[in-house]
């Protein structure tokens, strides 16, 4: 168990892809018949307040718990957005999002008290999207968002989604470097990226022959930032209509990448704009 204290120029460089692309949405949509709809599944408490949190490998808190300004950006966009859905799993961050109904009254807020995973399955499933349109924020800490998760919302071809990958944070570090990682880590991969593919992607055999002539093969980790990325979009394009090409890396203070955020458009009739806007922010942040 360790502390860490969260916050600083990534987080800043999060929320402002997020507000630049919600801009750019909100003006190219808003005289399109669709409903938009904000859902954002990881809402935390509505405000930014960076604190230190205990945190384990695979337990890690929400991104929410530390730093957190996207509930609030999204409802300063205009237009607004028809619905903003926010989802918090723990309850007393849920409970503190009702200090935005007051504050923006003309807004259609719904607050929900659950999984992440299993909200945005639910309303994946049950909105009719030939009607509506959505841009979801996921932005979990640690590796909680699921393959099956990102499959429904591709599926409606209808949400565009900017995901935050903790490539720093969760997926380097389960990837131990002499390849022997416990089941436990080995599900949380395939279930995070939806194969098991990442055994050959991040890992090379080494053969040796020792003095007596005997085969010796290791795994060695190959792993890097690039090597990273590269998979993510790849994994991402066979379900998303369109993937933007690159992601912006988010660092610490020490210059270390510690997440990439990704965006994907899920409707192939949006693809060409949904990029033009999410490309034009990413390229203006990244370095």
């Amino acid at each position: 168990m360790s502390e860490h204290r969260f916050g600083g120029p990534w987080t800043d460089e999060k929320l402002e892809a997020l507000r630049g692309y919600l801009d750019g949405y909100a003006q190219a949509l808003k005289n399109q018949p669709f409903k938009r709809f904000y859902i954002d599944a990881f809402a935390g408490t509505g405000d930014r307040s960076a604190k230190q949190q205990a945190a384990t490998l695979l337990d890690m808190p929400d991104l929410d718990e530390m730093t957190k300004g996207s509930a609030r950006i999204a409802l300063e966009v205009e237009p607004p957005f028809a619905r903003y859905i926010y989802i918090e799993k723990r309850q007393r961050r849920s409970s503190a999002l009702e200090h935005l109904r007051p504050e923006f009254p003309a807004r259609s807020i719904e607050i929900l008290n659950e999984d992440a995973n299993a909200a945005v399955q639910r309303i994946c499933g049950e909105t009719d999207w030939r009607f509506n349109r959505a841009v979801l924020f996921l932005d979990p800490y640690g590796m909680q968002v699921s393959w099956e998760t990102l499959e429904a919302v591709a599926a409606t071809k209808a949400i565009d989604v900017w995901m935050l990958y903790p490539t720093g944070m969760g997926l380097n570090r389960l990837l131990k470097k002499n390849g022997k990682i416990p089941l436990k880590w080995e599900q949380t991969l395939n279930r995070s990226l939806g194969c098991p593919d990442w055994q050959d992607a991040f890992y090379q055999e080494i053969q040796t022959l020792d003095l007596f002539g005997d085969t010796t093969t290791t795994l060695v980790k190959q792993a890097n930032t690039a090597k990273f990325e590269g998979f993510l979009i790849e994994r991402w394009r066979t379900i998303f209509a369109g993937v933007a090409p690159e992601t912006l890396p988010l660092r610490n203070s020490k210059g270390q990448v510690m997440y990439l955020l990704g965006f994907a458009c899920g409707n192939p009739r949006g693809v060409v704009l949904a990029m033009k806007i999410a490309r034009s922010v990413i390229k203006k942040l990244r370095r």
